[in-house]
């Protein structure tokens, strides 16, 4: 009864608040107020509540111990209270504090704030915040880390400390003297000078201008490097980050990177690597003059409309080594390609390739056609002369895609011009067309399919070289045949735990007859990968395909077997003696399982009839959350190449807080180590320690990493 007759007093409050002053103005917000004790004074009207004060709105929910609140002007004075605000997503408490609600501005002595989209803590003193949701305070302690505000002598892992402290919405923090600290210990201090007018603090993601978390590296044929990456936020569009690293014995490595993005379908990633290596001695090799090495590499795309996109990938360097022996840093050959396989899903060449790729394309799609007009120029580093490399300056390339014609048969076809061009040897142009007609049916239980296409090829040399024509004309035709059935069947078992467990299989043998005639010109230049044709191939592949489905995992198993024979080999395997001339192909075998997200294998094997036995083994498995947290397994045979290679990768963390990882590369052959890599990080919650080396034949390197949790967003979230 007692409880009934106080909530009755509450709400008579709340409507007497609210409705018994005409005065009271248009702009005046409606919320809810609750407290154990509240008092209504007129002339002026103010509200005095006290003891678990809750005002709540859709906006934001105050809880105080008091509350004094002006009607008329609608200004709060609060004590020992929180602010959760709902659109901003934070919260700021205080001791005392001043409230203006028709502005939404804040005045207290000392607060404490958490904003909790960025994971930012900050401790403010003589704190304003205006109706800009603009932060002011004359003196601000930050951090990304768990902070004892009420303790002043317990102090964060780190902390940032500002005089005059600013930040904006935009995320853009600023102070006029700054101190960095590790727990108590005073690490670093700008002053305010006529040279450092103003010190930006990137705190806040995205990344905002100022310097970034050091890194630290030593090689054994580099020396020891110190880099301290800078990053400068232009607009909110386009960014840099430029990062000098010096080795003693190599001199200075200058790493810029660039990225843009102007609305979600037009961005770009640019990196530039230059060095003035000064190869000093004391490391295995006797000094050298100075050279001067770089790389640059970068993807631009950019989304013109729904159907029409361009696209730009970069990729020069000065020397091939210089990726391998420089893999380290903010512009390592290793971060850049994780960096461009986040962002674009592209891929870069491999470091220890001879040729690096640069292409600009444009593709362009509508109904049942596809165009792509390409440049690609191969930047060459092999022992061959370059002059020699054939570059494919332009290719335009448009596909018909399969149309219903009398509504029975499937037609298709593409016309592709293709310019090359080198300094050495012959170059040209060249065309090819392509014409296809298919016809799919259904004859009982099998589903069948015939297809039928024809290839014209004409070449214009420029450079006859061994050619007897300038002009050369060249064509052959393809036959198809595919054929497969689906047989499947429920399984049903009993468990140990008593339950039954159902599986399904299903069967797809399938057969695949195929015959190219032999084209009618074989003496051509070799501008791509089909003009390597030359004979007419007449085969016939039969093999078998097995799905394994749970109720809940479809196709976690899956075995596939197949093989060929070859009509054209069959002719001649009396006389041949090698087994690649003989008519049966090797037997392939792919065992693929997959049971996400804690298995996942792949097994591939052939076997030779004519007395190799089996040729291959290739082995990848992968284990999530099975002993360690990552487990990853690869091995490689080839018998016909004499290679025999076993990489290991394995990753555990201890204890949510100790990450470790150890990576092994075998050459087995040669019994020797490709690579090793051994690291370990301690994962703080605002911070991360790394420690590690790796090992390869030539070089040894050792690296040190601390990085701070929202420091310039540059922090590692596990």
């Amino acid at each position: 009864m007692l409880k009934i007759l106080w909530n009755f007093i509450i709400i008579f409050l709340i409507l007497l608040i609210f409705d018994t002053s005409s005065g009271i103005s248009a702009y005046k917000k409606h919320f809810e107020i609750t407290a154990r004790k509240i008092e209504i004074f007129h002339k002026p009207e103010i509200v005095i509540a006290k003891g678990d004060v809750v005002i709540c709105d859709k906006k934001f929910l105050i809880w105080a111990q008091e509350v004094r609140y002006e009607i008329e002007t609608e200004y709060f004075t609060l004590k020992n209270f929180k602010i959760f605000d709902f659109q901003k997503n934070s919260i700021t408490e205080g001791d005392k504090g001043f409230l203006d609600l028709r502005n939404e501005e804040i005045w207290a002595d000392e607060v404490f704030i958490y904003l909790k989209k960025e994971q930012i803590r900050i401790k403010a003193f003589n704190f304003h915040k205006n109706a800009l949701n603009e932060y002011f305070a004359k003196k601000a302690i930050i951090t990304t880390c768990e902070m004892d505000y009420e303790n002043e002598k317990k102090f964060p892992p780190w902390s940032l400390e500002v005089d005059n402290f600013v930040l904006t919405p935009e995320g853009i923090s600023s102070g006029e003297a700054t101190k960095f600290r590790i727990k108590n210990v005073l690490i670093g201090y700008i002053p305010k000078t006529a040279y450092v007018p103003k010190v930006s603090l990137p705190i806040t993601v995205p990344r905002k201008t100022g310097f970034l978390t050091p890194k630290l590296a030593q090689g054994s044929r580099l020396g020891i490097g110190v880099q301290i990456p800078f990053f400068w936020a232009i607009t909110d569009q386009i960014d840099f980050t430029i990062a000098p690293i010096y080795f003693s014995k190599r001199g200075l490595l200058i790493d810029i990177e660039n990225q843009f993005k102007f609305k979600e379908d037009f961005k770009g990633f640019i990196k530039v690597r230059c060095l003035k290596d000064i190869k000093k001695k004391g490391y295995g090799i006797e000094e050298e003059p100075e050279k001067n090495k770089w790389w640059v590499v970068g993807k631009i795309d950019y989304g013109v409309k729904p159907n029409l996109d361009i696209h730009l990938d970069l990729d020069v360097v000065s020397e091939r080594g210089f990726l391998e022996e420089f893999d380290v840093g903010e512009g390592g050959y290793t971060t850049t390609r994780y960096s461009f396989l986040e962002r674009f899903n592209r891929d870069i060449e491999n470091k220890a390739q001879e040729y690096r790729t640069s292409k600009f394309w444009i593709q362009y799609c509508k109904n049942s056609l596809y165009g792509r007009l390409e440049s690609t120029y191969l930047d060459y580093h092999g022992e061959l002369d370059e002059d020699t490399i054939l570059q494919p300056y332009l290719k335009l390339k448009l596909n018909f895609l399969p149309i219903n014609l009398f509504t029975t048969f499937l037609t298709d076809g593409s016309f592709k011009y293709l310019y090359t061009y080198r300094e050495k040897g012959y170059y040209g142009h060249k065309i090819n067309t392509k014409i296809g007609i298919a016809y799919p049916f259904k004859f009982g239980v099998f589903f069948n399919s015939a297809q039928f296409k024809y290839n014209f090829d004409f070449y214009n040399l420029r450079k006859e070289e061994n050619f007897e024509d300038t002009n050369i004309n060249r064509n052959f035709f393809e036959f198809l045949f595919n054929s497969y059935t689906i047989l499947s069947k429920y399984y049903d078992f009993l468990t140990f735990l008593n339950r039954n467990l159902r599986f399904l299989h299903v069967f797809k043998p399938y057969i695949t007859y195929f015959y190219r005639s032999k084209p009618s010109e074989t003496d051509i230049p070799q501008f791509d990968y089909e003009d390597l044709i030359s004979d007419k191939l007449h085969t016939l592949e039969y093999g078998l395909w097995q799905y394994f489905s749970l109720p809940y995992h479809r196709n976690f198993l899956i075995i596939r077997a197949y093989q060929q024979y070859d009509f054209t080999k069959a002719q001649r395997s009396a006389t041949a003696t090698r087994p690649e001339e003989k008519p049966f192909s090797d037997l392939y075998l792919q065992i693929m399982l997959n049971y996400s997200p804690y298995i996942s294998a792949r097994y591939d094997t052939t076997y030779n009839f004519y007395g190799l036995g089996f040729k291959k083994h290739s082995l990848n498995l992968s284990l999530k959350e099975i002993f360690l947290d990552y487990i990853n397994l690869i091995y490689q045979e080839d018998s016909a190449w004499n290679t025999r290679q076993l990489t290991v990768d394995l990753r555990s963390t201890i204890l949510n807080k100790i990450l470790t990882e150890f990576y092994i590369s075998r050459n087995l052959i040669r019994d020797e180590t490709t690579e090793m890599r051994l690291q370990g990080a301690y994962l703080h919650e605002c911070y991360t320690v790394s420690l590690g080396f790796s090992v390869t034949p030539k070089d040894t390197k050792f690296f040190f990493l601390f990085e701070l949790k929202g420091l310039g967003g540059y922090g590692i979230e596990r």
